[in-house]
């Protein structure tokens, strides 16, 4: 009898079969139906930005380059990680120009003092902004949309973006026709190419915020590389008799970080239920994919199978990997995957009472709420209702084959709505999960 280890392997070496046709790319947003898809398709999520900006990460040293930008730069800017929008039009950005923020910019950035001669010292006054006090000025890069083909990679002619923290500015929404956005909610309603902008800059604006002070020595930081590193205040203003360890060598909380999450549309052994919960504070109604934080030691494809043990108390066989999707939430990249559960087990939720319900969903009842105008459809109220985590109730759970309480699924803006949506809707997304 074959073990599960071996009926994995077994299911990889049939994948790795399919994958000989050329790879293509497919988008899945809030304004594109459900395609049909190759095994080797790019998913990009919504969120995702295509066409990206170019980052131009080798220019960020250079002060003298951002600075450079500044007058020919749209701004997008964030107040306690709220976007400025359009009054009255939550999902429209407002990008201001260089001449309605140059009064809250104090020059832009700051190059290496001639003072300075050591090339070790130096690094520490690549592209900073002083007084620590001063908002955080983050460069995003060049929008090379409408640019010409072929020019020269150190002096792109796009649109350059920058991102403002306007949390000490204090910046007159009257004057710009502007307000601030509840971020869930406008973010979900941005035309791709900008959410793409808004998921990128939101967690480096909120990154700066939090991390004010060295998580070696407690001393304030500064910001440097155009708002994407922070080093400790020390690296420029020695205390006497004091050196802190983060001035030398190379350390991870010097730089943002993105924190993986797995999400995963769990099949049941036939394949045509697939298990979803629900957390008890979220809108009524709403069910979605398990998810959960990747674990220190684990590869994706375990934390799949511990997440869903933990939450649901069913034990996963093969997995495969579906689709990622950046979520700014505050700083998350999601995972996507399916996975295939193995027979005869029950649903349990009195491992990690994180669920108030979990069920397994037949594909026709999925498909009809996927195809539903109310299924995903959701109030700013909602988007904030998302944000909240509570522990479920095991005795609250639904009765098993009861699905009139399920009648709303994630948008296609939240890669769980995608998940979900291969799946559910016609063959077309079958190849996917067939020989999970």
């Amino acid at each position: 009898m074959p073990t599960r280890a071996s009926a994995v392997v077994q299911s990889l070496f049939h994948f790795s079969r399919t994958l000989s046709s050329k790879p293509t790319t497919a988008r899945i947003s809030s304004r594109q139906p459900i395609r049909k898809f190759s095994i080797m398709d790019n998913v990009v999520n919504f969120y995702s930005g295509q066409p990206p900006l170019n980052r131009v990460s080798f220019q960020r040293s250079d002060a003298s380059k951002l600075n450079g930008y500044l007058p020919r730069a749209k701004f997008m800017l964030f107040l306690k990680g709220n976007p400025l929008v359009e009054a009255g039009k939550i999902g429209t950005p407002l990008f201001l120009d260089y001449a309605q923020v140059e009064q809250y910019l104090a020059g832009g950035y700051q190059s290496v003092p001639e003072s300075v001669t050591d090339a070790r010292a130096k690094k520490a006054y690549e592209s900073i902004r002083l007084p620590n006090t001063l908002p955080t000025l983050l460069f995003l890069g060049i929008d090379e949309r409408l640019a010409p083909k072929g020019e020269d990679l150190h002096a792109p002619t796009g649109v350059p973006y920058f991102a403002l923290d306007a949390s000490a500015i204090g910046l007159d929404l009257a004057s710009v026709n502007g307000e601030w956005g509840d971020a869930r909610a406008s973010g979900a309603m941005m035309p791709a190419w900008e959410a793409g902008l808004f998921a990128f800059a939101r967690p480096l604006i909120d990154w700066n915020f939090r991390h004010k002070f060295c998580q070696a020595c407690g001393a304030q930081t500064y910001s440097l590389w155009g708002g994407w590193k922070r080093n400790c205040i020390t690296s420029v203003e020695p205390v006497e008799g004091k050196t802190c360890f983060s001035t030398t060598g190379l350390h991870n909380f010097a730089y943002p970080r993105t924190d993986p999450v797995i999400i995963m549309g769990i099949l049941d052994s036939t394949g045509d239920k697939m298990l979803l919960g629900r957390q008890k504070a979220w809108p009524k109604g709403m069910y979605s994919c398990l998810a959960g934080f990747i674990e220190p030691g684990e590869s994706f494809e375990e934390a799949v199978r511990r997440e869903v043990l933990e939450e649901a108390g069913i034990e996963v066989g093969p997995v495969r990997y579906g689709s990622s999707q950046p979520w700014p939430y505050p700083a998350n990249l999601m995972v996507g995957f399916y996975g295939r559960a193995q027979e005869g087990q029950q649903i349990r939720l009195d491992l990690d009472n994180e669920l108030e319900d979990a069920q397994f969903f037949p594909r026709e009842v999925v498909a009809a709420i996927c195809n539903s105008a109310s299924g995903s459809k959701f109030t700013k109220d909602d988007y904030k209702q998302l944000d909240n985590v509570t522990k479920g109730k095991v005795d609250e759970s639904a009765p098993a084959d009861d699905y009139a309480h399920f009648t709303r699924v994630p948008p296609e803006t939240a890669i769980a709505g995608v998940l979900m949506r291969q799946w559910a809707l016609g063959q077309h997304a079958m190849h996917l999960v067939s020989k999970i």
